[in-house]
């Protein structure tokens, strides 16, 4: 009888476990891309600390990051996603909880020896520079992979920035995304090397919110957003993205907003209408990519929601290892808009005003109304606008 016993307890054991197995694939299938077992919450206003531990001990859950300037935090345990939701969601005292979404770069590597560079002249940044190349008072925000700190054409230019990955003041890229992010927009120029910036005496701030694969939560993400807000950055660059998000990540879009920032995102590489976010929300300039012929270009994301778009095919920038790639993707294209945002914040216009500048000055062309609803980045046009 014993040995029964025993033999059924294994047997319900082993059953448990495999309906924990069987629950954690339902889990990654149910939802969008996200961070294990955590969410992302904000409590109604008036709610005690005595309140909030008493609901996290409930659910068995620990606060393992609190975001004070948006008044949210990160909440860990070791149950699953949907057993974590069904203690918060609808409670008296939740104002907004969600998973903590993955976001990622928004690039496609391309053939790194393409012959030739034409997007400057695309969008007539060398007429753009007679009138402004910006100074090294703009803050331009790289919210990425990081960027090689010693690069030759970027070490110059680089402020004090963090890596929200590792924790620590050193955003270093490994993966080379944001180095080549960063470059597009405020490269060294004129230097009889390398390559040219949109912005070429803007300052760059590195913030690394995405690892070495260029994989990051929205939690990262926000946390970059807040940085720069609360630094003084006028021009906030995110080429990244996911397929949702929601309150957690537009509140930090709106705080770096209410602060006087400029934000610009990447479309997305997807070839769908289906919008992604940050760059599908309000107070975002959505930049979708453009080829040589100026058409859409194959892989760019295009909708009602997309703003704005650049060149974005075999986009010549620097690159990790203190060398230059060519790299193709919306997150080629946006780093042109925030390079011209920073020409404009350097005439001292507000984020409002810049944002109508790139919108409004912008190139007709095929696709425009159709694929965005602007047209394509004329950084000289947007300069010229009262």
């Amino acid at each position: 009888m014993w040995l029964w016993l025993g033999i059924s307890a294994a047997i319900l054991l082993a059953i448990g476990y495999v309906y924990r197995y069987v629950e954690d694939i339902l889990e990654t299938r149910k939802f969008h891309p996200h961070a294990p077992k955590q969410l992302l919450i904000k409590f109604k206003e008036g709610t005690t600390p005595d309140q909030m531990q008493s609901l996290h001990k409930k659910g068995k859950c620990k606060v393992a990051e609190t975001y004070e300037d948006l008044g949210w935090y990160r909440v860990e345990s070791s149950k699953i996603m949907h057993r974590m939701l069904k203690n918060y969601k609808d409670h008296e005292l939740i104002e907004h909880v969600e998973p903590n979404y993955l976001a990622q770069a928004s690039y496609t590597p391309n053939d790194p020896f393409f012959p030739y560079q034409n997007n400057l002249q695309k969008i007539n940044a060398p007429a753009a520079w007679d009138i402004s190349q910006s100074n090294s008072s703009i803050k331009i925000a790289i919210i990425d992979t990081g960027v090689q700190l010693n690069h030759p054409e970027l070490a110059s230019k680089l402020l004090p920035g963090y890596d929200y990955v590792s924790y620590d003041a050193i955003p270093e890229d490994g993966n080379g995304h944001g180095t080549h992010v960063a470059g597009i927009a405020a490269s060294v120029t004129n230097n009889g090397v390398g390559i040219a910036g949109v912005a070429p005496l803007a300052s760059i701030v590195p913030i690394r919110v995405l690892d070495d694969n260029g994989m990051g939560t929205m939690g990262n993400v926000g946390n970059g957003l807040v940085y720069a807000a609360n630094n003084g950055i006028q021009v906030v660059n995110l080429s990244l993205g996911g397929p949702v998000g929601d309150a957690f990540l537009q509140a930090a879009v709106q705080y770096a907003w209410d602060r006087g920032a400029v934000i610009i995102a990447a479309a997305g590489n997807d070839n769908t209408s289906y919008p992604i976010v940050p760059a599908s929300y309000p107070n975002v300039i959505a930049v979708a990519s453009t080829n040589p012929s100026d058409l859409k270009s194959n892989f760019s994301n295009y909708g009602s929601w997309v703003d704005m778009a650049a060149p974005g095919d075999s986009i010549l920038s620097t690159y990790i290892g203190s060398s230059y790639a060519y790299m193709s993707g919306t997150s080629m294209a946006a780093p042109q808009v925030a390079g011209a945002a920073a020409l404009l914040a350097a005439q001292g216009k507000t984020n409002a005003q810049i944002r109508d500048a790139l919108c409004f000055a912008s190139d007709p062309v095929s696709g425009s109304g159709v694929y965005w609803q602007y047209g394509r980045l004329n950084a000289h046009r947007s300069l010229q606008v009262p």
